[in-house]
């Protein structure tokens, strides 16, 4: 089992950061220099001393060829960190053309004195470039190992849907056309709910704060432990402080139902369009309500949880909503959307879920704060290989898995993680209701789910469609 923790942005090398370092050992090798230099010196007046007075070097390397061998390793080691330089911000610049069009002017000039100064580097970056794509939904094969035939077949139209959806009108790839898509949403997303969202309240009662990160994530409704019946869709957990503050916590169901059956807020058809950059989607005006019934108002704290479909719903909550979103955590996401600078993005993605692979590498640009983490490893080591994928990688219960993975590895950044549940378990008390679809056919007899005082595991959750 290997985990990949990083920040979560396609490039994490900082091209101006090699060429400082680049700089401090080129310096070194100047000092290695002027030692030399140094050394030419000493044998010239040790040439006119007396034989008899000669020093013998008992070191098999004598100082010159000593400061020759570290002057040649610091200019490669100076030669090699430039190179790179240019390369990772080859890699930026094309990501940057790539996801937006504003400013690439200046961006393709930059882009284009690199490659004429380096021509190997920008042979260098385009390896890199293929090595990236090659691991992202660009590649991603028309089958769904383990799903059997019709789910094969349902993941190939999703995958060709989407395929169509983001690439007409120049929306581009996976994550990388976010910052496009915000500003074609800008003045037309509703921050909350301005109608009657139909959906059915099941109060949980008094509970208590998630014990961690994979605690968490078991709160997110699913169809697989039925806790709270197959229409459960959204859980509100209300937080108040002796301080007298309040916080919402959302956790938010991923696809649901059959793709063609657009009843269901949280169908795939109702909900392609937040993949796409659309402006709206029933599956987030459902969560909008569902918050505001619960007591959220515009500039109220609220952190987000959502599996695959939710995710994207999640991330458009801290990004287009009027509350004030501080932590995002997702998981199984088809696209990771930089959610600002002020918020903690928390993010867990299997290297062999095919839904995760739809976000196409990932976000060039870093996905939240200096906190923030994108959390990745190979659910089922015994796939190997870029073009193999399991439906099994794409579970609420597998990510569960990953989450208790990461908070027992001993990484110090679970310490960081630990602290916001840390800060949960100091309210006074937690309030928790569960929203169902009122989609036909759901009777009363689905809001008689068991009270979570008997345990938090009663609403453990595994993966829905997606």
């Amino acid at each position: 089992m290997t985990l990949d923790v990083s920040q979560g942005s396609v490039v994490a090398v900082d091209p101006d950061e090699l060429r400082a370092l680049a700089g401090r050992v080129r310096s070194a090798a100047q000092v290695a220099e002027s030692a030399i230099d140094h050394a030419n010196r000493a044998n010239a007046l040790q040439a006119q001393v007396p034989a008899e007075w000669t020093i013998v070097w008992a070191d098999v390397l004598t100082p010159l060829q000593r400061c020759a061998m570290w002057r040649d390793d610091a200019t490669r080691l100076a030669e090699g960190l430039d190179a790179a330089a240019d390369a990772y911000e080859l890699i930026e610049l094309r990501a940057l053309m790539q996801m937006d069009d504003a400013g690439s002017l200046a961006v393709r000039a930059r882009h284009d004195a690199i490659l004429a100064r380096n021509p190997a580097a920008g042979e260098a970056a385009d390896h890199l470039w293929a090595v990236w794509e090659a691991t992202t939904g660009d590649a991603l094969v028309e089958t769904w190992a383990g799903a059997g035939f019709l789910g094969a077949a349902v993941m190939a139209l999703l995958v060709g849907t989407l395929r169509r959806f983001r690439t007409e009108g120049g929306r581009q790839t996976g994550s990388l056309g976010a910052p496009r898509r915000a500003r074609a949403r800008a003045n037309r997303v509703p921050g909350t709910s301005d109608g009657y969202v139909a959906m059915h309240e099941q109060p949980v009662g008094r509970t208590s704060a998630p014990a961690g990160l994979a605690s968490s994530l078991s709160r997110i409704p699913n169809g697989e432990t039925g806790a709270f019946g197959d229409t459960a869709r959204v859980r509100v957990d209300k937080y108040a402080f002796p301080s007298g503050e309040e916080r919402f916590v959302a956790y938010i169901s991923g696809s649901r139902g059959a793709p063609w059956n657009d009843t269901d807020p949280f169908s795939w058809g109702n909900n392609v369009g937040l993949y796409v950059g659309a402006a709206e989607s029933p599956g987030y005006d459902f969560v909008l309500e569902a918050l505001e019934r619960s007591g959220a108002e515009a500039g109220s704290v609220v952190d987000v949880n959502g599996f695959s479909q939710g995710s994207m719903v999640a991330q458009r909550i801290a990004t287009d909503s009027d509350f004030e979103v501080q932590q995002v955590t997702t998981i199984g996401a088809p696209v990771r959307m930089p959610v600002g600078e002020q918020v903690t993005s928390i993010s867990i993605a299997h290297d062999d879920d095919p839904v995760a692979a739809l976000s196409d590498g990932g976000s060039p640009a870093s996905l939240g704060d200096d906190d923030s983490l994108l959390i990745r490893r190979t659910f089922d080591e015994a796939d190997t290989g870029l073009r193999e994928w399991r439906v099994g990688a794409h579970r609420v219960s597998a990510y569960e898995e990953t989450a208790r993975l990461f908070e027992s590895s001993g990484d110090p950044r679970a310490d960081g993680v630990r602290e916001y549940y840390d800060q949960l378990a100091r309210a006074a008390s937690v309030e928790s209701v569960v929203y169902h679809t009122a989609a036909s056919g759901v009777g009363d007899a689905v809001l008689s789910a068991p009270s979570e005082s008997v345990s938090d595991a009663a609403a453990a959750s595994s993966a829905g469609a997606g």
